[in-house]
């Protein structure tokens, strides 16, 4: 490698050289040493190179055959057309190297770069070595804010984190990916040492709290994204703490000269925004990109698919052999409170729960050291558990003088708390899980009153995201469900003519199970809006608005191979033209109650069942009762056989499905 990142840092770092002003901008220069490194790039063709596409995040045109960026601010830009054309950006690049020193913005002061060479030290770095650059001939140009951000960063390695899925919010339902840059030089140690880690993250600037208007505008990108560095320690608070969200850590493998790729174009993009969309050009798009520019070797973007939710693009990381180091696990607070719990036994946990609700209750005379240690810890991580958002925000005082006294209790007992560290749930690694679509096709039966269709159908199956109870459980949480336009058709052959029916369509569907204990009553819930069909008095193969949900308790036993829930429901229909709703109108409205059983047989094997019997008063169908059952078998990652059935009051119907995932 020609170019000795030292060197180019030791510029970058270098004092001030002169105070010149800002106010007429120079010309780029024109000498032959300049114009002779410009022939030399359009020659080589340094403008359709892989790496120089990947620092200005030009991705072919949708319909046409140039070049468009991604980034939508003209900060990140040189030549005036250099959005959509690499080549005038590369020339603009090369000769803004070559413009006289500037005096740079002090540290600690708002705004972005002046001189190219601070604005962009990732270019920097590709075109000297790619050019052969004599670096004596650049200008003495100080970069003290970039200086700084290296200094601050003082990256060893880097760690790509995932945090699992979070249904109880929008931004955050698919899960979430963001890196971490590992200090070189540190005092601490183990995972506390992470905590002193910088993160970046790459999220939309939300200007709403509305979640409907937050969805419309995240799908058509009217967030602008950007990238921002902050300590490690407040994601695993966000996240981990605040969310209840297990953390996986993939450590990657990048030479020094990768990573130093890294955090330079870090730097330069971080001064513009990307319009955010939700479905594709979301956080783990983006990560992906910084990560393609840096190594211009792995090929990430190319092989996802058309929605890109977190999970796959921890996936596509293993289609880079040696890419991924080492893979860690990092729990909850939630996770790693009822593994604490599960050690004690029931008089040690009435104790917690005292604890946690009055800190001065006295304990057993009786107990050892040990025995009082490991009740004062359960207790700290339950308050911690209840009152997180009151503690970070400092919201209410009562909590934080709890928390001290159980602190300084445990302080007072000079023993060392038992090493049982959670144990890692590899089943869960989303990089293990199945496909996010699906699609799938099969055969079934139905038997039904007169009036309705019966006999022999065709079923089809299409899902954009992601998974639901039913699904093997590798890769996903055991107890939650959350689809993205889930479809399902039938094809009926009559005497005459085929007849095509739309048996269900959601928008979204989401199935949140939480199992209640002592130590958390947390809610169930579920909510599902789209189209289905109504079959029924006043109503024949009837296509309807659907608006349903519910909230109830859930338990689980066996390490949640086996949970039952009971929800209150509650039903909106919207039939159009029918009358089948209230007083002879077109809405329809029911409540009731609802249940179902899970069974994890095996991983690969899971039995849903699902009933619910709803009320209508004043309408031509007032009592609907439904149980929908199925047995599904992951025959391998991405294959499935469903075996599915239903009993209503009006038909009974089985069908057998083979499902792919995507």
């Amino acid at each position: 490698m020609r170019l000795a990142i030292t060197l180019l840092t030791t510029i970058l770092l270098a004092g001030c050289a002169g105070r010149l002003k800002m106010a007429d901008r120079p010309k780029p220069p024109g000498t032959p040493y300049v114009d002779a490194l410009v022939e030399r790039a359009m020659h080589d063709r340094l403008d359709r190179s892989k790496q120089w596409l990947r620092l200005g995040h030009y991705r072919p045109e949708r319909f046409g055959d140039g070049w468009l960026s991604e980034a939508d601010h003209p900060r990140f830009f040189l030549a005036s057309d250099g959005q959509d054309n690499p080549r005038a950006e590369l020339e603009a690049t090369l000769r803004g190297f070559f413009l006289p020193p500037v005096q740079e913005l002090p540290v600690g002061k708002a705004g972005f770069a002046r001189h190219p060479i601070c604005r962009f030290p990732a270019r920097l770095a590709y075109l000297a070595e790619a050019l052969e650059i004599d670096m004596a001939r650049l200008p003495t140009q100080a970069c003290p804010r970039y200086g700084k951000f290296l200094g601050d960063v003082n990256p060893r390695s880097v760690t790509l984190v995932f945090s699992s899925y979070f249904l109880n919010n929008p931004a955050s339902a698919f899960g979430h990916t963001f890196l971490r840059f590992n200090k070189a030089q540190t005092m601490a140690v183990g995972q506390k040492r992470e905590l002193l880690d910088y993160a970046i993250n790459f999220a939309a600037d939300v200007d709403t709290g509305n979640s409907v208007i937050y969805a419309f505008k995240g799908l058509l990108g009217l967030f602008p994204g950007t990238t921002k560095r902050m300590p490690y320690y407040y994601k695993v608070r966000e996240y981990s703490d605040t969310e209840s969200r297990d953390i996986w850590e993939y450590h990657l493998d990048l030479t020094p000269k990768q990573l130093y790729m890294l955090v330079a174009h870090i730097w330069e993009i971080g001064h513009t925004h990307f319009d955010y969309f939700y479905i594709d050009e979301n956080c783990s798009y983006r990560i992906h990109m910084m990560l393609e520019a840096a190594n211009p070797e792995i090929e990430l973007i190319e092989q996802l698919g058309p929605a890109v939710l977190p999970a796959d693009t921890v996936k596509v990381l293993f289609d880079n052999p040696g890419l991924v180091r080492e893979v860690t696990y990092r729990p909850s607070l939630r996770t790693e409170l009822m593994h604490k719990v599960e050690a004690l036994d029931s008089e040690q946990r009435d104790y917690v729960e005292r604890l946690a609700d009055r800190a001065d209750a006295p304990l057993p005379g009786d107990w050892n050291d040990a025995r009082k240690v490991a009740v004062l810890d359960a207790a700290l991580d339950l308050v911690d558990t209840r009152h997180v958002k009151d503690l970070v925000f400092k919201r209410d005082p009562e909590a934080a003088r709890k928390k001290q006294s159980l602190l300084e209790r445990r302080a007072d007992i000079r023993v060392p708390s038992e090493d049982r560290p959670v144990p890692v749930p590899w089943g869960r690694q989303p990089q293990i899980g199945h496909g996010s679509g699906r699609l799938g096709a099969g055969v079934g039966l139905r038997d039904a009153d007169a009036g309705l269709l019966d006999g022999g159908f065709l079923a089809l199956d299409f899902r954009l995201a992601l998974h639901d109870l039913a699904d093997p459980s590798p890769g996903y949480p055991e107890l939650a469900q959350l689809e993205f336009l889930p479809l399902r058709l039938r094809l009926w052959k009559s005497e005459d003519d085929a007849e095509a029916l739309l048996e269900d369509f959601s928008i979204v569907r989401i199935v949140s199970l939480t199992s209640v204990s002592r130590f958390d009553m947390s809610m169930s819930w579920h909510v599902d809006f789209g189209l289905r069909e109504l079959e029924g008095e006043g109503c024949r193969r009837c296509l309807a608005g659907k608006l349903r949900g519910g909230t109830g308790l859930t338990g689980s036993f066996a390490d949640e191979a086996v949970s039952l829930f009971l929800t209150a429901d509650a039903a909106i229909d919207l039939a159009g033209e029918s009358d089948v709703g209230i007083e002879g109108s077109f809405v329809r409205a029911g409540l009731g109650p609802a249940g179902g059983l899970r069974l994890r047989l095996d991983p690969e094997l899971i039995l849903l069942t699902r009933g619910s019997f709803l009320f209508y008063p004043e309408q031509p169908d007032p009592r609907v009762w439904r149980v929908d059952s199925a047995l599904r078998w992951g025959l391998s990652q991405n294959l499935a056989l469903s075996l599915e059935g239903a009993m209503l009051d009006n038909r009974r119907e089985g069908q057998l499905l083979l499902l792919g995932y995507l």
